[in-house]
């Protein structure tokens, strides 16, 4: 959590509007919020993580997690796509269809987008950055891409490499911020 402080203090975001957010995302839900052992796959199997800069490099592992804006780069489903929602919502619904584990991110920025997003899919995991409760859950990272990464560490894969991760350039300052605390975080974690 110490992490989560300091990000809210570097970048003015508010620990009440992520728990509202989380709240809304929970209201909206309901039975739809999946229990995260649907994510137990992932244990003792490599797992490919792909990030924004993508550019469908040839992937050898055993399980595909995307990030974000990452899954309109891949030409396949992947098995999970962790994002907080910045794509097509007709797009998230086809994923799940098509047997995706979607996990949604519920921050103070994106109550339009959960309200948007929720009722057209069928079933999904939830996350926070903020205090877990009733199946919204805390697997740490900040951004699409450290956050899928941290979940397949939390569910014990055997190896976790990344793709598409471009850690020094972004097309805004507020971008570039993000993706050094991305770095920051995997590094702490171990996965770079």
């Amino acid at each position: 959590m110490r992490l989560y402080e300091e990000i809210l203090h570097e970048f003015g975001f508010s620990r009440e509007e992520d728990e509202r957010a989380a709240k809304v995302m929970k209201d909206l839900a309901g039975e739809k919020l999946l229990d995260c052992s649907v994510l137990e796959f992932i244990r003792g199997k490599s797992v490919a993580v792909i990030g924004g800069t993508y550019s469908g490099e040839s992937v050898d592992e055993e399980i595909v997690i995307t990030a974000g804006k990452a899954v309109n780069k891949v030409e396949f489903t992947p098995h999970v796509h962790v994002t907080d929602m910045e794509e097509d919502e007709d797009l998230l619904a086809e994923l799940e269809e098509r047997g995706c584990i979607l996990v949604l991110h519920a921050h103070g920025d994106n109550i339009d987008r959960i309200r948007s997003v929720v009722p057209k899919v069928r079933r999904f995991v939830g996350t926070t950055q903020s205090i877990p409760f009733d199946r919204i859950y805390n697997f740490g990272g900040f951004t699409d891409g450290d956050r899928a990464a941290l979940i397949a560490k939390r569910f014990g894969a055997r190896s976790i490499k990344l793709y598409g991760f471009d850690f020094e350039s972004a097309d805004n300052p507020i971008k570039l911020k993000k993706l050094k605390w991305a770095k920051i975080i995997l590094k702490s974690e171990g996965i770079i």
